[in-house]
């Protein structure tokens, strides 16, 4: 087998063995209380985590990724949809040379189509410094700019099988804060510790599996299985494979049908399905508070566009809206009744539905909730809430770039 592969969070302790993962032993629906209990389609696939961080921005969340690497004993898996050779780049890259060069075993996979503005020498200085690097489905020269295959959108970054990072943020400048040069992007980051770990770890195999482009099963841990104990009740999302494609909107519609007080969900390219609409309204109609958080500027114009075409419905059905007024509003959050929250890589969008790999958590609980909702409340001051009347004072020709943008939205 390939010795790079093999290197790849093989864990220090516990048994090895070929084949699928076998997931560790489940608290099931005594782990969790009600209300809770409602609001999660597949109560027994949750484990728990000992400790759960709600990091904001790049700030904070650069700064936690850095001190993991920098506290490396073992093993760093890194993988990211965009990989970039700016200052932010650079810095991360840095530290994981430094650890590869301390005789850790550091693994990066990015994928081909978000850092297909990195140039190649980029990763090969960090291949030349003992770093495993995968491309994830590389671009062929004919069909460049071309979405033909799957990509992987996901964010996540594992030290030593102890501690995960999972969120919305790409290793670019435009995450970083305005006082350290960079945009200021508005995103979140979760910092998981405990049992969970090890489903994240399954995945980052799967993901290194698809990267490689080997179709031998890796070593995979099989956890023993331990009684239950106290934690924060957790679920990792993975859109690996076909069959998990649509497990985020699975979970999120089961969650939306239960809700009975609140629905925030914050998201940068908000194009859901006529399903998903329908739970929203529904919500709403029940007397939900629901509200949305988009961006009000976008690095996706056309997205942008065909978003804002849906505004007027959601409006007319109670839909509290909400735009980010300050830099890109990128962060892919949602909390339901304070008790049902999630953090991931998760898009509203046709790509991320049927076509792209995604990584998301569900966290259930008060305590964390309380910590979601206080985000989100901090986010709604910094935004201007859209009022209907003023909303239909917009342009014609406004109008019609919304509508047409909305008309093609299957291209996006």
């Amino acid at each position: 087998m390939n010795d790079a592969i093999e290197r790849i969070l093989v864990p220090t302790e516990g048994s090895l063995e070929s084949g699928p993962p076998q997931i560790r032993a489940r608290g099931g629906l005594s782990m969790i209380g009600e209300p809770e209990r409602s609001l999660c389609l597949l109560p027994d696939s949750f484990t728990t985590a000992d400790r759960v961080e709600l990091l904001r921005d790049g700030g904070q969340s650069f700064s936690a990724m850095l001190d993991a690497i920098a506290r490396a004993k073992q093993q760093i898996f890194l993988e990211t949809y965009i990989f970039a050779d700016d200052s932010t780049g650079q810095r991360f890259a840095r530290a994981l040379t430094e650890r590869a060069r301390a005789g850790i075993a550091v693994s990066v996979v990015y994928d081909a189509d978000g850092s297909r503005g990195t140039p190649r020498r980029f990763f090969d200085e960090m291949r030349s410094q003992g770093i495993h690097v995968f491309e994830f489905h590389p671009i062929h020269r004919l069909s460049y700019g071309l979405r033909l295959r799957q990509r992987n959108h996901g964010k996540l970054l594992l030290v030593d099988a102890r501690v995960g990072f999972v969120g919305g943020l790409n290793l670019a400048r435009e995450y970083a804060p305005l006082d350290e040069g960079g945009e200021g992007w508005r995103d979140t980051e979760v910092k998981l510790e405990g049992p969970v770990v090890s489903d994240l770890s399954h995945v980052a195999r799967a993901v290194v599996r698809h990267a490689a482009r080997r179709n031998q099963e890796l070593p995979v841990l099989t956890p023993e299985d331990v009684p239950e104990q106290e934690g924060i009740p957790a679920l990792v999302l993975s859109g690996i494979g076909f069959c998990n494609r649509r497990k985020v909107g699975r979970h999120y519609i089961h969650a939306l049908r239960g809700s009975r007080q609140r629905v925030w969900i914050a998201n940068p390219y908000f194009l859901p399905n006529a399903f998903f609409r329908r739970e929203l309204m529904l919500a709403a109609r029940r007397g939900v508070d629901v509200r949305l958080l988009l961006p009000s500027r976008t690095d996706f114009p056309p997205v942008g566009y065909a978003s804002t075409y849906l505004v007027k419905r959601f409006l007319k059905w109670g839909i509290r809206v909400f735009h980010w007024t300050g830099p890109m509003m990128h962060a892919k959050t949602g909390v339901i009744d304070g008790r049902w929250s999630t953090v991931g890589s998760y898009n509203f969008d046709r790509f991320s539905l049927l076509n792209n790999y995604e990584l998301g958590v569900v966290v259930l609980g008060r305590d964390f909730g309380a910590r979601m909702e206080s985000m989100f409340e901090d986010d709604f001051a910094q935004s201007l809430e859209i009022l209907p009347e003023a909303w239909k004072q917009r342009g014609v020709r406004r109008k019609l770039i919304e509508r047409l943008s909305y008309s093609f939205r299957v291209l996006y």
